[in-house]
C-alpha cells in the first residue's frame, strides 16, 4: 500500500467531515429567523416588551445562539476540536455523555446482527453456490426476492404481532428495567439478550439473505478460474477446495459489504429501535429532533458520521491490502 495512497485517503475524509460539519450546523437553522425562540417563556401579564426583550436575550446567552450564526459556527467549530459537542437543551447534560450512554445499547443491536448475518450468510452462500441449481440455490434466491420486497421494519411488526403479543415467546416491547439495572452479571446479560432477540432477529433475516446472495455470486465467478481447477484435478477435497481456495479468492464483494453494514452500524437501526422502544442512539436522535435540541442533533449526525468515515476508511485500506491492484487514480 502506498504512503501516497493512505494521505490521499485520509484528506478525503477529512474534506468530507468538515461539509458533514457544516451542513449538520447549518441545516437545522434554514428557515429558521431566531432559533431560541422556541425556548423563550410565554410573556405574562404586567411585563412590558423592553422586559421581555431582556428575557429574551438572557435566553440567547443562555443557550449561547446570542451571536450571528456564523459567530456561533465558528465557536462550535472550536469546541468541536476540543471534544466538546455541546450541552443538551432539554436534558441540560453534555451531549457526548448521552451519546455514551445511548451507544453501547446500540452496539448491542447492531455489532449481534452484523457478526450473525456474515457468519451465516457466508455459510449458506457457499452452500448455495457449491450446490448451483440444487434446492439449496434455489431457496436462497427465492429468499432474495422476499428480503427485498419486505423492509425490516415490517418484518419487525410481523415478528413483535406474532411472537411478542400473540405466542408471547419474546417480549414486544423492551423492558426499561433492564437499562438501569445492568450490572454485567449472567442474569442481566441473560436478560439483555432476551430483550434483544427480536430486533436482531428483525434486522438479521435481510441481512442474512443478502451476505448469502454476494457470496453465493462472488464463490460462483471464482469457481471457474484456472487455479480452482488446477486444485481440483490434483484430487484436493472439497472443503479445501471451497474453504481453502474458493471462498478465500471470492472475499473482495464480501469484505466491500462488511465494510459498508459497519459503517451504519450506529444509524442503521433506528427505526427498529422505535418498534421495540430500545434505549438507543436511534431513539434518542428521535427525541432531540421532536424537541428541537439542535446540540445533541448536531452532536449525534457529526458522531454518527466521523464513524461510517473512519469505517469506510478502514475499508478502503483493508481492501488494498486483500487486492494490492487497487490504488487511487491508478491506471
Amino acid at each position: 500500500m502506498k504512503a501516497s495512497y493512505v494521505i490521499k485517503r485520509i484528506l478525503l475524509t477529512l474534506f468530507i467531515f468538515f461539509v458533514v460539519v457544516t451542513l449538520c450546523f447549518f441545516i437545522p437553522r434554514i428557515g429558521v429567523d431566531d432559533p431560541a425562540s422556541r425556548y423563550y417563556p410565554a410573556q405574562t401579564a404586567g411585563m412590558t416588551d423592553a422586559e421581555y426583550e431582556a428575557i429574551k436575550e438572557l435566553v440567547r446567552q443562555q443557550y449561547g445562539l446570542d451571536g450571528s450564526t456564523f459567530q456561533q459556527y465558528i465557536t462550535y467549530l472550536g469546541n468541536l476540536f476540543t471534544g466538546d459537542l455541546g450541552t443538551s437543551y432539554t436534558k441540560n447534560e453534555p451531549v457526548i455523555d448521552l451519546i455514551a450512554e445511548r451507544l453501547p445499547w446500540t452496539l448491542v443491536l447492531s455489532v449481534s446482527n452484523l457478526l450473525i448475518s456474515l457468519v451465516i450468510g457466508v455459510i449458506i452462500g457457499t452452500m448455495a453456490a457449491w450446490r448451483r441449481g440444487r434446492w439449496q440455490d434455489r431457496a436462497l434466491l427465492n429468499a432474495s426476492t422476499f428480503t427485498t420486497a419486505l423492509p425490516a421494519f415490517f418484518i419487525a411488526l410481523i415478528l413483535s404481532f406474532y411472537l411478542g403479543f400473540e405466542w408471547e415467546i419474546f417480549p414486544a416491547y423492551t423492558d426499561q428495567n433492564m437499562v438501569a439495572g445492568f450490572d454485567w452479571s449472567w442474569e442481566a446479560i441473560s436478560k439483555v439478550a432476551y430483550n434483544a432477540s427480536l430486533p436482531v432477529f428483525a434486522m438479521a433475516i435481510g441481512s442474512i439473505v443478502s451476505y448469502g446472495q454476494a457470496t453465493r455470486n462472488s464463490v460462483i465467478a471464482v469457481s471457474e478460474d484456472d487455479f480452482i481447477l488446477t486444485a481440483k484435478a490434483k484430487g484436493l477435497s472439497n472443503n479445501k477446495v471451497i474453504y481453502g481456495h474458493t471462498l478465500r479468492n471470492a472475499l473482495l464483494p464480501i469484505v466491500t459489504q462488511f465494510g459498508m453494514n459497519v459503517s451504519t452500524l450506529i444509524g442503521g437501526a433506528v427505526v427498529i429501535e422505535q418498534i421495540f422502544n430500545w434505549n438507543g442512539m436511534g431513539t434518542l436522535f428521535l427525541t432531540a429532533n421532536s424537541n428541537n435540541d439542535y446540540p445533541l442533533m448536531m452532536g449525534i449526525m457529526i458522531f454518527m458520521s466521523a464513524f461510517a468515515l473512519v469505517a469506510n476508511l478502514l475499508t478502503d485500506f483493508v481492501y488494498c491490502l486483500l487486492d494490492p491492484r487497487v490504488t487511487l487514480g491508478g491506471r
